[in-house]
Order: C-alpha cells, then sequence, then structure tokens
C-alpha cells in the first residue's frame, strides 16, 4: 500500500510539472518566439483535470477533505462509527455512479479527437471515472478499517 500511495504522489507531481512545463512553453512561445504553440493550452487543460480529480483523491486519503464534525464527536463511540460508515458507504455508492457514468462518457468521446494534440477526448473525460474508481476503494477500505477497528477519536475520520 506504502508503494501505491508513493505512486500517486508522483503521478501528481509528474502531472503538475507536465502542467507547468506546457503553461512556460506557452508563455515563451506567444512572448519571445516567432512561432506560437497551439498544444499548450490544451494539455495545460488535460493536466489540470487530472490534477483536480486526482487530487481530490488525495486529498481524501491524507483527511484533508472538509468535514464538519462538531456534533458527531461529541457522540459515544459505537453511533461515531454508525455515521462514519453510512457516510464513506454514501460516498462509495456516489463514486460508483460517477465512475460508472464517468466511463460510459469517456468511451462515448473515444473517437472524438482533441483540436490542437489531436489525441483522443477519453484522456480529458477518463480523469473523472479513475479518480472516482480510487475513491471508492478508499471508503470501501476505510469502512472495512472502521467495522474491523472502530473509529479513532480524531475528527478527521469521522466524516469521508
Amino acid at each position: 500500500m506504502r508503494i501505491f500511495n508513493r505512486l500517486e504522489e508522483v503521478f501528481l507531481i509528474a502531472l503538475f510539472t507536465l502542467a507547468l512545463s506546457a503553461l512556460t512553453a506557452q508563455l515563451l512561445s506567444r512572448y519571445l518566439l516567432p512561432v506560437q504553440f497551439p498544444w499548450t493550452e490544451e494539455l495545460a487543460r488535460l493536466t489540470f483535470t487530472w490534477i483536480v480529480f486526482f487530487g481530490a483523491a488525495y486529498a481524501m486519503r491524507t483527511g484533508g477533505l472538509i468535514a464538519v464534525t462538531m456534533l458527531v464527536d461529541a457522540l459515544p463511540d459505537r453511533p461515531r462509527a454508525a455515521i462514519a460508515i453510512a457516510m464513506h458507504l454514501a460516498g462509495a455508492v456516489f463514486f460508483a455512479v460517477v465512475a460508472w457514468t464517468g466511463t460510459t462518457v469517456a468511451m462515448k468521446v473515444a473517437n472524438l479527437p482533441t483540436i490542437a494534440m489531436g489525441v483522443s477526448s477519453t484522456w480529458e473525460y477518463a480523469a473523472v471515472p479513475a479518480a472516482s474508481a480510487l475513491m471508492l476503494v478508499r471508503s470501501l477500505g476505510a469502512i472495512r478499517s472502521i467495522w474491523r477497528d472502530g473509529l479513532p477519536r480524531r475528527g478527521v475520520e469521522t466524516m469521508i
């Protein structure tokens, strides 16, 4: 699991580096070079899409998603655990629906090339189902962990 988490971090860093490079190339080509690169804006948009969705999955893993837990934290352990399981279960259902729908949409645009780069639009749309599937797995893992070990007395594990 540690290797998988590290790969996720490296993936996000690589995406950020790629987006930064594309935007730098766009600025250089626009203001310093006699030619403009038409693909830089499209590549930056594509990478930012992946950064946003996988950034949300990363925030979910690290407990960085916002949660209002004041009332839940005041409850005894068993009701807190039940609410946490219900929240993760609702999240899992949501992520499953988004992953399924996103995959359907990504498949529909498979033959539609992007304007500047000419690659399949699936690359852009696939960020949604891929990150949703990862968050689905994380929600199910959280349910399993809470069911097996109980809920720790820290706030971020109470909600998604």
